[in-house]
């Protein structure tokens, strides 16, 4: 796999309810009513996308729904094999294996990348964003007053 992980689409800007049209949002409503849940689920930012065989999947926070059919998806994913000429791939064969790529997709403007798979699945997993800023990576030991560690 290439050293970027992120890569920008600017070329690619899908719509802000993709997640709908797609039937993904319909499937995990449709599993939160079967499983007796009070409530809807919200809809987060970010999306993932990818292909299992000719099976797209969906992610968006813990929820992973494969699709039996989405052309919408199926038609952009050739888009992205010409665009890219098929050097970065968001398909794999068994979902037993992942593929090098995701299609990560914020629905607040349609902006598109793909990351590298484990980084964006975990991205889009993610239900806050978390900065760090101000907090160093030291030993335990080496941590004196004042100093914030890993583990304190």
């Amino acid at each position: 796999m290439p050293d970027q992980l992120l890569i920008d689409l600017p070329e690619i800007r899908l719509p802000r309810d993709l997640a709908w049209r797609v039937k993904f949002i319909e499937a995990v409503e449709a599993h939160v009513k079967k499983l007796g849940v009070a409530g809807h689920f919200q809809a987060p930012r970010f999306f993932g996308y990818y292909f299992v065989g000719r099976h797209p999947v969906v992610l968006a926070r813990n929820w992973k729904v494969t699709l039996e059919t989405a052309p919408l998806l199926q038609k952009l994913r050739g888009v992205l094999e010409r665009l890219t000429e098929n050097q970065f791939s968001i398909a794999t064969e068994s979902d037993a294996t992942a593929p090098d790529y995701l299609l990560v997709h914020d629905r607040r403007d349609g902006a598109c990348w793909l990351w590298g798979f484990e980084q964006g699945r975990r991205f889009v997993e993610s239900c806050e964003p978390v900065a760090i800023k101000g907090w160093a990576v030291e030993d335990s030991e080496a941590s004196g007053p004042g100093k914030k560690s890993i583990d304190s």
